[in-house]
């Protein structure tokens, strides 16, 4: 995806607006009064939300490129999608550097029942790649999952795979007979499944018959 030119101009133009101490950044408060004024109010911690999250440099400020990432992706996606994807991200971040490389999108992406290869890693992640750094930040990240193009990770399989999580209790990439039943039971007040229900469920799942629910099986019966 290519940011528009025209609008990232005009993004410069509203930044040098709002940036009256013109230091070459918007701080929260500055930045507060300029969604205020696009029609956009949100809260401080809204704000912090997103200054934390376009902050490359992490100097708890936002500068005009920083702005126009922010601006582009905000068209795109509300505040409430922008921290489901945050957490999803995380948990793609293994090493916590703030971004994701191959090596760790793959690794995820093994655990979530889809293999990649390594090339096709490199490949997704040059396609949201902006700064062509080799790897992906946040709102790159943001990019790549609402990109027409994106080949795994849709709307719908980042809300499934969300209810796999729930399940997937140890974060292993499967589900087995007891994380089913743990979280049945706190749907169902406390009350255990039978073993016949867990069977009947895990013989609909369970495609291979391996006593696991791949995120690939989960997805087949819910999605």
């Amino acid at each position: 995806m290519q940011f528009d030119d025209g609008k990232q101009d005009l993004y410069r133009e509203i930044f040098s607006s709002f940036d009256v101490d013109q230091n070459s950044f918007l701080s929260i408060r500055e930045l507060g009064k300029c969604m205020k004024a696009l029609g956009d109010p949100l809260s401080s911690k809204d704000l912090k939300f997103l200054v934390k999250c376009s902050d490359k440099d992490e100097n708890g400020k936002m500068d005009a490129d920083e702005f126009c990432v922010m601006a582009t992706i905000k068209n795109m996606v509300s505040i409430a999608d922008l921290k489901e994807l945050r957490e999803v991200f995380l948990s793609f971040d293994l090493d916590k550097d703030g971004t994701i490389n191959v090596r760790e999108l793959r690794n995820c992406m093994e655990k979530l029942g889809e293999p990649m290869t390594a090339e096709e890693c490199k490949e997704l992640i040059s396609s949201a790649d902006k700064d062509e750094d080799g790897c992906m930040g946040f709102f790159e990240f943001v990019i790549m999952v609402k990109a027409d193009n994106k080949p795994a990770l849709g709307e719908d399989d980042l809300s499934i795979r969300d209810a796999f999580n729930m399940f997937d209790k140890n974060g292993d990439g499967h589900i087995d007979r007891s994380e089913l039943m743990c979280v049945l039971a706190q749907l169902d007040g406390g009350e255990n499944p039978s073993e016949e229900e867990l069977d009947e469920m895990f013989r609909e799942a369970d495609e291979n018959n391996d006593g696991q629910i791949t995120f690939e099986e989960f997805k087949s019966i819910v999605g």
